[in-house]
């Protein structure tokens, strides 16, 4: 069983619309979009994605959350392709964070994400 597999906890979904998102590695904020997530990290549609191993700072706001507050935290870069994107795994979420992250998952899973 390939080790990435055995990491990789809980089902990722695809976003209904993507998310936007700022990400940094040493480095000014980098715009860009995440298109799937899960309760572990999620994929971030980049152009020029920093090596796998970096950590970064990201930053995002999920639809519909009752906090009004955005979400940030650190990730480290699981995997990347040039010109596609990457693949991060969150680290250290708090756990009122990674509920924030569950809620928005059952949400759009279960259909009551409204995509406005």
């Amino acid at each position: 069983m390939d080790s990435s597999d055995e990491k990789r906890k809980g089902s990722s979904i695809r976003v209904q619309r993507p998310l936007e998102a700022t990400y940094s590695a040493d480095s000014p904020p980098v715009e860009a979009r995440i298109e799937d997530m899960s309760e572990t990290g999620c994929f971030i549609d980049a152009h020029h994605p920093p090596p796998t191993g970096t950590k970064i700072r990201l930053r995002f706001s999920l639809p519909e959350d009752s906090s009004g507050q955005p979400i940030v935290c650190d990730a480290q870069v699981a995997w990347m392709q040039p010109n596609v994107g990457m693949g991060v795994q969150f680290l250290d979420l708090p756990q009122e964070t990674r509920d924030r992250i569950r809620f928005f998952i059952a949400s759009v899973y279960f259909g009551h994400d409204s995509g406005t």
